[in-house]
C-alpha cells in the first residue's frame, strides 16, 4: 500500500505567537504539511520506508516491545494478567499485543507486502525516545519545541494503531453497510482480498495521525511521578478514561493518559498553566485514575512490574470493554436542528459487553447484527 504522507506539502512551519504559551509557538502541523526540524526528519524517514525491500517477518506488534521494556523485570518478560482467562504469567515481550500480518497490505501492484511494518520501525524509535525522555524528565524547560511535537504524535499513533481500535472499527463499518450498502463496502477480510482490514486501518492511521496531533499538542503536559511505582498499563495503552461509561473525545477528555514506566505517567489535560510540563507527584487518587484507566481501557493484556505483579486485579471478572455506543439525536454536532421524520446518528465509544445500539423505530435505519464481529 502507498501511504500518502504529502511529501510536496513539507515546507516551512507556522508559528502562532501567544503571550500564554510557553513555546512560543501554538503548534499547528497544518494535518502533517508543515513541520518543524525532527518531525520533519521523522516524515522523511517514513517516506523512505515505503520504497525499502519487503522485510521476512509477518508477526507485527502493534504495542512496542520496546514500550513495554519498562516493566519487564529481565528486559525480556513481563507480568501479565489475561483478562479473559484470568492468569498471571511473566510473558515473553516477543510474544504480547503481536499478531500475524497485522500490517500486511496490498500494494498499487497488487502483491502483498510488510513493508508497514518497517514504517512501524521508525514510529517505535521516536515513541521510545519520547517515553525514555518523559520517565526520565527532571527539569520541563529542558524540553523544546520538537519533543513536544514528538509526545503528541507518539500518543497518537500509539492510541489509534492497536487491536482494540481494528474492532472498533469493523463495528462502525458493519453498522455503516448495512444502512447504505450501495455507498459503503465491508472492511473486513474475505478470501478474495485477505489483507483489507489491515490496509483499511493502517491507511486511516497514517492519515489522520498529524491531525490527531494537532489536537494532543493544544493540552498542557502533566508529567505524575509515583515514587513507589505502581502504575500499570495494557494492551491499549493510551487512557482517554470513561465517564458514566461514555469514552469522550480527545478534545473534551479531561485527561488523556499515557503511562511511560510504572514510576512516570504522562496526562494531557485541559488545565492549561502557561508552563512547559508541569510536574506533579502522583497521589493515591491520580494512581487510582491511571488503575481504572488501565482496567476498563484494556483490550485483553494489563502489565506491571516485578514489585505491582501481586497487585494485578486477577480475580476481578471482566465482562466489559469498549464498545461502540449509537444514539439519535434531533441535533447535529454542532447544534442544529433536524426536523423530524430526519435524526442523526451519534457514535461514540462506551464501556459495556457489546456494542450499545438504542437507535429510533422511525425506519430510517436498518439493523446491523455483525457489529458483534470480533477481532
Amino acid at each position: 500500500m502507498a501511504i500518502d504522507t504529502g511529501r510536496d506539502a513539507i515546507e516551512g512551519w507556522r508559528l502562532v505567537k501567544s503571550v500564554a504559551n510557553p513555546w512560543g509557538q501554538v503548534p499547528v502541523t497544518a494535518a502533517g504539511k508543515s513541520l518543524p526540524g525532527r518531525a520533519r526528519e521523522y516524515m522523511e524517514r517514513l517516506l523512505v520506508q515505503q520504497a525499502a525491500q519487503d522485510p521476512v517477518s509477518r508477526r507485527h506488534h502493534y504495542v512496542p516491545q520496546s514500550y513495554l521494556r519498562q516493566w519487564s523485570f529481565d528486559s525480556k518478560r513481563v507480568w501479565t494478567l489475561d483478562t479473559i482467562t484470568g492468569t498471571v504469567a511473566p510473558l515473553g515481550l516477543a510474544n504480547v499485543c503481536v499478531k500475524e500480518n497485522f500490517y500486511r497490505v496490498i500494494g498499487s501492484d497488487g502483491a502483498p507486502h510488510n513493508r508497514v511494518e518497517l514504517l512501524f520501525g521508525v514510529v517505535d524509535s521516536e515513541l521510545r525516545r519520547v517515553q525514555v525522555l518523559f520517565a526520565n524528565l527532571q527539569d520541563p524547560d529542558s524540553l523544546d519545541f520538537d519533543d513536544l511535537v514528538g509526545l503528541g504524535v507518539s500518543i497518537a499513533v500509539q492510541r489509534m494503531r492497536t487491536l482494540q481500535q481494528r474492532r472498533l472499527h469493523l463495528q462502525y463499518n458493519a453498522w455503516m453497510v448495512a444502512q447504505n450498502p450501495e455507498q459503503y463496502q465491508s472492511i473486513n477480510d474475505d478470501p478474495d482480498n485477505p489483507h483489507r482490514l489491515a490496509g483499511f486501518h493502517t491507511e486511516m492511521l497514517f492519515r489522520a495521525m498529524w491531525e490527531a496531533t494537532d489536537v494532543l499538542t493544544t493540552r498542557q503536559i502533566e508529567v505524575w511521578h509515583d515514587p513507589q511505582g505502581r502504575f500499570m498499563t495494557c494492551d491499549a495503552p493510551v487512557l482517554v478514561p470513561f465517564r458514566r461509561n461514555v469514552r469522550p473525545d480527545l478534545i473534551s477528555a479531561p485527561h488523556i493518559i499515557w503511562p511511560v514506566s510504572p514510576h512516570r505517567a504522562v496526562a494531557l489535560t485541559n488545565d492549561l498553566v502557561g508552563e512547559k510540563a508541569v510536574m506533579r507527584e502522583a497521589t493515591g487518587k491520580l494512581v487510582g485514575t491511571v488503575r481504572q484507566g488501565v482496567e476498563q481501557g484494556r483490550e485483553r493484556m494489563i502489565f506491571a512490574s516485578e514489585e505491582q505483579r501481586d497487585r494485578l486485579p486477577k480475580g476481578k471478572k471482566f465482562r466489559r470493554r469498549a464498545q461502540t455506543r449509537m444514539r439519535c439525536s434531533n441535533r447535529t454536532p454542532g447544534g442544529e436542528h433536524i426536523p423530524p421524520p430526519g435524526c442523526c446518528v451519534h457514535w461514540l465509544e462506551t464501556f459495556t459487553a457489546g456494542p450499545d445500539v438504542i437507535l429510533c423505530s422511525r425506519g430510517l435505519h436498518s439493523p446491523a447484527p455483525e457489529m458483534w464481529t470480533h477481532v
